[in-house]
């Protein structure tokens, strides 16, 4: 009754693509055809379609530094703790290609890895 909230979904570290500084404690989860972001304090929902998601990608911190930021780095100040990304390619409302990322710890990454094998049900068209 007067115990704390519980929380649902992943817990994450915003990383970035929204407006909120590194390293924000966010919780991310699918409702109702929807990615929903909450920002943990001060709790603020942010609310993407599942339509506008191209791709979930689970990847490890070295090839995330590598593949978006030019150089393998390492960003954990605690050794021995290692930090997984999960990517969320999607469309934006005006048509462009966004992106955002989170991380989390090994604990995540099995999340994480099982948002990359979701079948999005987007609509995809290709031509030849």
């Amino acid at each position: 009754m007067f115990g704390k909230k519980k929380r649902t979904g992943i817990p994450v570290m915003h990383y970035e693509g929204l407006d909120f500084p590194q390293d924000v404690p966010c919780q991310i989860e699918i409702v109702d055809n929807n990615f929903v972001i909450t920002r943990v304090k001060p709790e603020t929902k942010i609310t993407l379609s599942l339509s506008q998601i191209k791709a979930f990608s689970a990847i490890e911190e070295a090839r995330f530094m590598l593949k978006y930021h030019g150089e393998a780095a390492t960003t954990s100040k605690a050794k021995g703790i290692e930090k997984f990304y999960l990517v969320v390619d999607y469309t934006s409302k005006n048509g462009t290609n966004e992106r955002l990322a989170f991380w989390g710890t090994a604990f995540e990454y099995g999340k994480f890895l099982d948002l990359q094998r979701m079948e999005l049900t987007g609509k995809q068209e290709y031509s030849l």
